[in-house]
């Protein structure tokens, strides 16, 4: 099993020990915020780069805000997208690609006055800046409550193509960093999956613990990740969504053919080839393709922006 963290301001502008996270940790990749709508996180300039100097697979994700009844209006969801995307600048193959956070903090999505179709209009309007910014399908965090008690379970064929981050605590909050992967493996841990997504393999990170501590590298809390790895043997609509990324028929079954395909996306990324799509794998395969008219809105296309360099 793969670990990983993701934070957000953390240390408050102090240097995180990024090298320890990764040796003792030991931790495969992480996310951090980059901006609070177009706010930007004090500490991401200087984890950005120190993620990739120790080799970390890194990602950046922009919490995307809402309007709040009786609070001033956040900026429009565009400009909260195009903040973000300034301020994280080019990506590099190497790289997650960039996520946005959907959830609704406090009370639900009754505190923001919208409906669940608005609030996804509004998802929507950062999805389109941030997709046409980088070329790739951003990563979507979220969970399976959200979208349950705060979208009423609605339709986003859309937005489906985007892999997800999904968010389920099962360990306390301000307890000791859970890294015991037998603890987490067998499926009996695995997040639930919003209804328009399919089956309940689909699903690439999980956020199983938040505000956790003791993690080495960090003397804050942190929220504890793992990575879904795809291998040989699997089936469903995440193996679909790889054989989209390497061009090949939807069978939905990773089999040996599949397998040699993958072997030769990593030989000619100079990955290594053992067919197993951890972190870096997944990582380069969000960038092997433009992105897809499947993930912008509907009858919408991504404008003819410069993509980052890769």
């Amino acid at each position: 099993m793969l670990f990983g963290v993701d934070c957000a301001d953390v240390e408050s502008g102090k240097k995180t020990g990024w090298a320890a996270a990764m040796a003792k940790g030991p931790v495969s990749f992480a996310i951090i915020r980059a901006s609070y709508g177009s706010t930007p996180d004090v500490s991401f300039p200087i984890s950005w780069p120190a993620m990739q100097a120790v080799g970390l697979t890194r990602g950046a994700y922009l919490f995307l805000r809402f309007p709040k009844k009786g609070g001033a209006a956040p900026p429009d969801p565009d400009v909260q997208a195009a903040a973000f995307c300034k301020i994280v600048g080019p990506l590099t193959a190497s790289d997650l690609p960039p996520a946005i956070d959907l959830e609704f903090p406090g009370n639900g999505i009754s505190d923001t006055g919208l409906t669940a179709r608005q609030a996804l209009d509004w998802l929507r309007a950062a999805w389109k800046v941030v997709a046409a910014r980088y070329q790739a399908t951003p990563i979507l965090y979220t969970s399976a409550r959200v979208w349950h008690a705060d979208l009423g379970d609605i339709a986003a064929p859309d937005l489906v193509d985007a892999p997800l981050w999904l968010a389920r605590y099962f360990y306390a909050a301000n307890t000791t960093a859970v890294r015991d992967a037998g603890a987490l493996g067998g499926g009996h841990m695995d997040p639930p999956i919003p209804p328009p997504w399919g089956d309940s393999t689909n699903w690439w990170i999980h956020q199983y613990q938040g505000d956790a501590v003791g993690m080495p590298g960090f003397s804050t809390t942190v929220d504890m990740d793992r990575f879904n790895v795809l291998f040989r043997g699997a089936a469903g609509d995440r193996v679909k969504w790889l054989q989209r990324r390497l061009g090949v028929a939807e069978t939905g079954s990773f089999d040996a053919q599949l397998n040699a395909k993958v072997v030769g996306f990593q030989r000619a990324s100079g990955l290594t080839a053992d067919g197993i799509v951890g972190p870096r794998t997944f990582a380069a395969l969000c960038w092997a393709k433009p992105v897809s008219a499947r993930s912008m809105a509907p009858g919408a296309r991504p404008s003819r922006v410069a993509p980052a360099a890769r």
